[in-house]
C-alpha cells in the first residue's frame, strides 16, 4: 500500500504511539481492524515511531560519562545483591529517558494449548529474559526474593538503602569479612599451624579457631547464594511455569494462576529495580494478535488472565490487543452469556480496553492502489529482461528454463490431443496468451477509477486476493469451455465480484430463476422463462418471500455484504439477465454451492406434496402466496371446495397474498370467521409455509 493510504497509515501509526508514550500503564489498547495485513503494518509502525521517541530524548538527556558495558554489569550485580531500590513517584515523573521492550504475542502459535493465557505469560517471561540477561534475573530472584521489594520514601533524595545484617549494612559486613579472611590467611601463611609441645595453644590456633567461627556463616551465607542463583538460572520463570502447567496435578488446581501471579509480581519488581538503577523509564509493550483465530473459551480465558495477571498498581505494561472486534464479540458473548456474567460482548471490552482504536476504512483510491500492487504480483514476470541478464553466465535453474522457453503444460480440450490441436492450426500459446490478456484487461477493470467496480472493493487483503484468484481461474474456465468466443473481462470481473461479496442473495436469484423454469417445464406452460429479464427483477419479485424466511437463513445471509450496494450493482451498474445466468453458470467457481442447496430446502420444504392425490390439500410456497391477489386466493378457494361466502368476506376486507403471509393467523380467522375445520383446511394451504405458522391456534 502506497500514496494516500500509506500516508494515513503513517499518521494512525504516529498518532497511537504518541498515545502510548503518554498513557500511565497499565493499559490495554483495542486495535480493531479486519484486516490482518494492515494491522501489521500498524504494529511495525507504532515500533519504530516509539523506539525513535526513546532514542531522540536518550540523546537529549543522556549522561556526561556514561561508564563503560562491563563496569555499568559489574554495578548491576552489585547493586543487586547489596541495595534495595527506593520507590519515589516524584523521581519517576522526573525522568525523561524511556525505554521500551516489545513482545510479540501470536496466539495461533499457541492455539493448540489447553491454557493459552500461561502462554502468553511464557512469552512474557522469555522476552523479559532476553532483554536485560539470564544472571542478573537470577541473581535477584535469589537475593531480592523473597524479601520485600518496594520501598518507598518521601523525605530524602537517595535512590538506594542497603540490605542490612545484624543492624550493619551487608556490604560493610562482606568487606570486614573479606579483610579479616585476607589478614587471617596472611598471618596463618607466615607462622603456620603448629602447636606447641607442653599442650597448650598458641596464638596462631587461637586465630585458626576464631577464623573459622568468624568465616563460617558468611561462607555458608554465600554458599546459600550461589546455590540459589544457580537454581534460577537452570529453572527460570518461564521453564518454572511451564512444567507447573504440565503437571495435571498442579494446573487444574485453584491456586495455579495465583502461583503464576505471583512470578508476575517478581517480574514486575525486577524492571521497576532495572528503573532506578538505569534511571529511566522502562514499559513492556505486549502486542497480542491473531487472538480471534482460536476458539471462543481460550479467547476469554486470555482476556480474564490479562485482567487478572497484567493490571494492578505501578504495573509497566502496556497491552495491545490487535484482533477483529466482530470475533472476539462473538466469543465472549457464546461463552460468558451462558455463565450470566455479561450483558454483551462489547460491554466486556469496553470495561477493558482503555482506548479503543478502530482502523478506518481505506480510501478508495487507496483499496485501488492496494489491489493493483496485489494484481501485480501474481502476473508473469517479463523474463525477457531475466534473460538478458543471465545469457552471458548461464546460470538458469530448470524452473526459470522452463519459464523462458514457454514449456508450459498445453490445455488439451474436447478429447484433442496436442497433435491435433497443431494439425488444425490452433496452437496452445495463443490461446495461453489469450488468457493473459483478458485476465490482464479483467484485473484492471477492478481497480480502475473508470469503472464502477472500484467502488465494491472492501480493506481487506484477503477479500482481494480472493477476488484476484477467482479471476484468474473464471477466466481459463470460460474460454476453455468456448463460450462463443466470450471476451468481455469487465463483466466476468463484475461477476466474479458479486458471486464473492454477495454469495447468499446471488444464489437465490438463481435458485428462484431455476425453480420458476422448472415449475415451467412441469406444468407445461407455453414458451420459457423471459431470458432478458433482469437479475434485480428476479429479486425484486422475491424479496419479500426471503424477508419472511430471514430467520432460517440467518447463517447464509450474514455471508453478505451491504444491501444497498447490491441494488446499486444489479439495478445500475451492471444490469445483469436471466441469459447472463445461462452463460456463467457454470464458471461460477467462487460461489460456494452449499448455500444455493441450502436455500433450495428452505424455500421447497413448505412446497412437498402428493402429486397422486389431485384433491389434497398442499401448502403453497411463501412466494407463491405473496405474489397472489384477492381473485387468485379465491380461484384457488373454490379448489378446495370453501363455501363461497368466505370468498366474499376475503374481498370485503381486501385481504391479497401478502395481508395473509404479514398479518397474525388470529386475526384472519377472525376476518373470515371460519369454523374450525374450514379455517384448518385454508391455513394449511395458505399459510402453512410461514416461519412462525401456527395455523390451528384459535
Amino acid at each position: 500500500m502506497d500514496g494516500q493510504g500509506a500516508q494515513l497509515d503513517d499518521v494512525y501509526a504516529y498518532g497511537l504511539s504518541r498515545a502510548l508514550i503518554k498513557v500511565a500503564p497499565p493499559a490495554t489498547v483495542g486495535l480493531f481492524s479486519q484486516c490482518p495485513s494492515r494491522t501489521e503494518t500498524l504494529l511495525k509502525k507504532i515500533k519504530i515511531y516509539m523506539n525513535r521517541e526513546a532514542e531522540w530524548r536518550e540523546q537529549k538527556h543522556k549522561l556526561k560519562r556514561p561508564p563503560p558495558a562491563w563496569i555499568s554489569y559489574l554495578a548491576l550485580l552489585l547493586s543487586i545483591i547489596f541495595f534495595r531500590p527506593v520507590w519515589r513517584e516524584e523521581e519517576e515523573r522526573r525522568r525523561r529517558r524511556v525505554r521500551w521492550i516489545f513482545v510479540r504475542f501470536s496466539a495461533w502459535h499457541f492455539a493448540g494449548s489447553d491454557k493459552l493465557w500461561a502462554g502468553l505469560v511464557i512469552r512474557l517471561f522469555k522476552a523479559i529474559q532476553d532483554d536485560f540477561g539470564e544472571l542478573p534475573l537470577g541473581l535477584y530472584r535469589a537475593t531480592q526474593h523473597p524479601y520485600p521489594k518496594k520501598v518507598t520514601s518521601e523525605g530524602d533524595e537517595v535512590n538506594w538503602k542497603a540490605i542490612k545484617l545484624l543492624c550493619l549494612p551487608l556490604w560493610v559486613v562482606v568487606l570486614a569479612t573479606v579483610l579479616f579472611s585476607i589478614g587471617t590467611c596472611t598471618l596463618l601463611y607466615l607462622y603456620g599451624f603448629e602447636l606447641q609441645t607442653n599442650g597448650t595453644r598458641s596464638w596462631v590456633t587461637v586465630l585458626e579457631s576464631m577464623a573459622i567461627a568468624t568465616l563460617g556463616p558468611p561462607a555458608v551465607f554465600a554458599l546459600r547464594t550461589i546455590l540459589r542463583t544457580s537454581k534460577h538460572l537452570l529453572y527460570t520463570m518461564g521453564s518454572s511455569i511451564q512444567h507447573q502447567m504440565n503437571s495435571s496435578a498442579v494446573s487444574d488446581q485453584m491456586g495455579f494462576m495465583n502461583k503464576v501471579r505471583k512470578e508476575v509480581g517478581v517480574m514486575v519488581d525486577f524492571i521497576h529495580f532495572m528503573e532506578v538503577f538505569e534511571r529511566r523509564r522502562i514499559r513492556v509493550v505486549l502486542e497480542i494478535t491473531h487472538l480471534d483465530r482460536c476458539s471462543p473459551d481460550r479467547v476469554v480465558r486470555t482476556l480474564e488472565a490479562m485482567n487478572v495477571l497484567l493490571a494492578g498498581e505501578n504495573v509497566p505494561f502496556v497491552s495491545i490487543l490487535a484482533v477483529d472486534p466482530r470475533v472476539v464479540v462473538g466469543c465472549v458473548e457464546s461463552t460468558m452469556w451462558l455463565c450470566g456474567l455479561t450483558s454483551s460482548g462489547y460491554d466486556f471490552l469496553n470495561k477493558m480496553v482503555t482506548l479503543p482504536f478502530s482502523v478506518p476504512e481505506m480510501s478508495r483510491d487507496s483499496k485501488c492502489r492496494a489491489f493493483k500492487t496485489l494484481a501485480d504480483s501474481y502476473l508473469e514476470l517479463d523474463w525477457e529482461c531475466i534473460k538478458r541478464g543471465k545469457h552471458r553466465a548461464g546460470n538458469f535453474s530448470a524452473f526459470e528454463k522452463g519459464r523462458l522457453d514457454d514449456s508450459l503444460v498445453p490445455f488439451i480440450g474436447k478429447g484433442k490431443s496436442e497433435t491435433e490441436l497443431l494439425e488444425n492450426g490452433i496452437h496452445w500459446e495463443i490461446w495461453a496468451k489469450k488468457i493473459k490478456a483478458l485476465t490482464n484487461e479483467a484485473l484492471h477493470a477492478i481497480y480502475t477509477k473508470y469503472s464502477p467496480l472500484h467502488v465494491y472493493l472492501m480493506g481487506n487483503h484477503v477479500h482481494m486476493r480472493r477476488i484476484i484468484n477467482s479471476v484468474r481461474v473464471t477466466v481459463i474456465v470460460m474460454e476453455a469451455m468456448n463460450y462463443g468466443g466470450f471476451s468481455k473481462a469487465k463483466e466476468l470481473a463484475a461477476w466474479v465480484v458479486m458471486a464473492n461479496l454477495w454469495p447468499c442473495r446471488l444464489s437465490w436469484i438463481l435458485q428462484c430463476s431455476e425453480d420458476r423454469q422448472q415449475r415451467a417445464d412441469t406444468d407445461d406452460a407455453d414458451g420459457d422463462i423471459n431470458q432478458a429479464k433482469t437479475l434485480w427483477e428476479v429479486f425484486s419479485e422475491t424479496s419479500l418471500e426471503l424477508h419472511m424466511l430471514r430467520d432460517r437463513l440467518e447463517t447464509v445471509l450474514e455471508q453478505d455484504g451491504d444491501p444497498e450496494l447490491f441494488e446499486r450493482f444489479l439495478k445500475v451498474d451492471f444490469q445483469f439477465t436471466l441469459k447472463d445466468v445461462d452463460l456463467f453458470r457454470l464458471c461460477t467457481v467462487n460461489l460456494d454451492q452449499s448455500i444455493k442447496e441450502k436455500l433450495a430446502w428452505v424455500r421447497g420444504g413448505p412446497g412437498l406434496r402428493d402429486r397422486t392425490k389431485s384433491n389434497a390439500i398442499c401448502p403453497l410456497r411463501i412466494g407463491t402466496v405473496i405474489s397472489m391477489s384477492t381473485e387468485d386466493i379465491g380461484k384457488e378457494m373454490e379448489k378446495l371446495n370453501i363455501p363461497v361466502k368466505y370468498q366474499q368476506l376475503l374481498t370485503e376486507n381486501q385481504l391479497d397474498g401478502a395481508s395473509l403471509v404479514y398479518g397474525r393467523s388470529s386475526e384472519i380467522r377472525h376476518a373470515l370467521q371460519m369454523t374450525l375445520g374450514e379455517w384448518i383446511t385454508f391455513s394449511s394451504h395458505f399459510l402453512e409455509a410461514k416461519p412462525d405458522a401456527q395455523p390451528h391456534a384459535t
